[in-house]
């Protein structure tokens, strides 16, 4: 198991333990799959026209790196204590991903009208991650 997880496995519940990855090589592999998808949707979305679906999904992949980055700050908040992952969201996700989404509205990619669907898509994708993660870990 992951240290951090190590020193907290008292307050995980017994139901996912077992689906918690149990080496840190999993993460590497979680961040090259992720990094692979936002390049394929980048590039899908570079090729197509202003408020397409291509836009759309990039942004809603967007608005589920802001929502781990917001788990991550929440999760040291809680904890009190540093967690892996909180420096890169607080120094890095938070404030590119914020100005890239700020971005694509300016130059009107997506409509602010579009935001609440895309955040819930985000959420949506997020925790597909999440769950598709622990269960291949």
């Amino acid at each position: 198991m992951l240290p951090w997880l190590a020193e907290h496995e008292s307050i995980i519940p017994k139901a996912i333990r077992s689906f918690i990855p149990r080496e840190p090589a999993f993460i590497a592999y979680a961040g090259v799959f992720f990094l692979t998808v936002f390049l394929i949707v980048g590039v899908w979305a570079a090729r197509s026209r202003p408020l397409s679906a291509a836009w759309i999904v990039l942004a809603a992949l967007f608005a589920a790196r802001l929502e781990n980055a917001v788990l991550h700050t929440i999760e040291s908040i809680v904890f009190f204590q540093y967690t892996p992952g909180v420096l890169t969201a607080v120094l890095i996700v938070l404030p590119v991903t914020s100005f890239l989404l700020w971005q694509m509205l300016r130059q009107g990619l997506i409509r602010s009208s579009w935001l609440p669907g895309i955040v819930v898509a985000g959420f949506v994708a997020q925790s597909t991650a999440l769950i598709a993660m622990f269960l291949l870990g």
